[in-house]
């Protein structure tokens, strides 16, 4: 039974695993943080992409091949809640999610950084429950 629960944990996190040839570490130097960042963001607890937020991926996929970007940064964040080697998980699970979407749209995965920033941004929310949607995302950046 607990092999079970393993594999089902695996198989839930392998989902959002998109084809080989990302980089897994930290965004390269020269990586911009605009105002108008696109964020991807997404439910407690879930990796999964929402079909609102595909047309957010396919508009930066289209900036990144119009502005010649060398490389694309995908940042995963998650809130406060929870264990944080699971948020650490859910958070490059979240960028690899975006990732693959980005390849379905014709991105090359070469030019793909995943980075994770778990638990980095749980001031967000304004309320005691350390849960923000906000703090639960993806955020797009370019070089």
């Amino acid at each position: 039974m607990i092999r079970l629960g393993v594999l089902v944990s695996i198989a839930a996190f392998g989902l959002a695993l998109p084809a080989f040839g990302q980089t897994v570490g930290n965004c390269p130097r020269g990586v911009s943080v605009e105002a108008n960042t696109p964020w991807v963001l997404f439910d407690l607890g879930s990796a999964q992409l929402k079909p609102e937020h595909k047309p957010i991926i396919a508009k930066a996929v289209e900036k990144a091949k119009a502005t010649q970007a060398v490389s694309v940064c995908l940042v995963g964040q998650t809130d406060k809640l929870g264990d944080k080697a699971m948020n650490a998980k859910l958070a490059e699970a979240r960028s690899r999610a975006v990732a693959t979407e980005m390849i379905k749209d014709g991105y090359p995965a070469q030019k793909i950084v995943i980075a994770v920033n778990p638990e980095a941004f749980g001031n967000m929310s304004l309320g005691g429950a350390d849960s923000s949607e906000k703090d639960r995302r993806v955020s797009i950046l370019f070089k």
